[in-house]
């Protein structure tokens, strides 16, 4: 072989290599990526989760079946850990996203003013002794709840994919 072919031998295996190893860096940086936007879109399921949840606590208080202590003793437990969610997710979204902490904090207090009356109101009623009693119709904070945690959703949208892209050139 002459130099000029061991050169270009050299040159192409060592472009060959450099594009092997740029590819496979790309290919990390991109499942890296992914992966992160896999575990915030999860954290943020859980989020809204605690927040129906939240909704849902004072259904749950109006629907018990009797008052006997280990009866209230659950439900306020549920009651206290819900509330530990509930500032857990709040410091998670306000680290994680400025918009979206921003529109968690109005949703959770709109919320929350809607679910501590119904709540209060629901211990002061007597406990489901029927079937019928269960059915509440109209009764708590189920309806403009759903609106907020749409709200809510809404702007999480904007977390991930091409909605990203635009609301980062929006703002």
């Amino acid at each position: 072989m002459s130099a000029a072919t061991d050169s270009g031998f050299v040159y192409t295996v060592g472009a060959a290599v450099s594009i092997a190893l740029v590819t496979a860096a790309g290919t990390q940086f991109f499942a890296h990526l992914r992966d992160a936007a896999e575990r915030r879109r999860n954290r943020y399921v859980e989020v809204v989760q605690t927040l129906v949840t939240w909704v849902e606590f004072p259904y749950r208080i109006r629907r018990r079946v009797d008052d006997h202590q280990a009866t209230l003793a659950v439900l306020a437990a549920l009651g206290h850990q819900l509330q530990e969610q509930l500032a857990g997710d709040q410091a998670w979204v306000l680290t994680e996203n400025r918009r979206v902490g921003a529109t968690y904090l109005e949703v959770r207090r709109a919320i929350s003013a809607d679910v501590g009356p119904a709540a209060s109101e629901a211990w002061s009623l007597p406990a489901a002794s029927r079937p019928a009693d269960m059915v509440l119709g109209d009764w708590g904070p189920g309806k403009s709840a759903a609106l907020q945690i749409a709200r809510l959703e809404e702007c999480i949208s904007h977390r991930f994919g091409w909605r990203r892209l635009r609301a980062a050139f929006n703002h």
